[in-house]
């Protein structure tokens, strides 16, 4: 089955856009390979393939409704795998921008105060 895959930059984030409900471990594996300090994996995007299982979820001592063949998940074995290296591919041809620095706090000159309130009894 063809996929597309689409990635989105915003300064330091990249959007990795997939039409899969992945693992868990696959959006993990494509923040790791992404130069971005931000990496959003972004699912059922640009359409639905359905459950997207790692390699190791097919084996013997795992299972699971996501990795039973179905009109809705019918995908390789190896699609999640397919996937990150796709949309890893896709965040290394971007550059990252730079992370914007926040104001500084200015500095403290009271105890804090918030939520000091007395009881309310009568």
């Amino acid at each position: 089955m063809d996929v597309e895959f689409q990635a989105v930059q915003v300064g330091p984030a990249v959007l990795l856009a997939n039409p899969a409900e992945l693992f868990c471990q696959l959006g993990l594996e494509m923040k790791k390979g992404s130069p971005f300090r931000f990496t959003f994996p972004v699912e059922l995007a640009n359409g639905v393939v359905g459950y997207v299982p790692t390699v190791e979820a097919f084996g013997k001592s795992s299972g699971g409704y996501e990795t039973r063949l179905t009109a809705y998940s019918n995908l390789e074995i190896t699609a999640g795998r397919r996937f990150v290296e796709e949309c890893v591919r896709l965040a290394r041809s971007m550059k990252p921008g730079e992370v914007p620095a926040p104001p500084k706090a200015k500095p403290f000159t009271q105890p804090w105060s918030y939520g000091s309130v007395p009881p309310e009894v009568d």
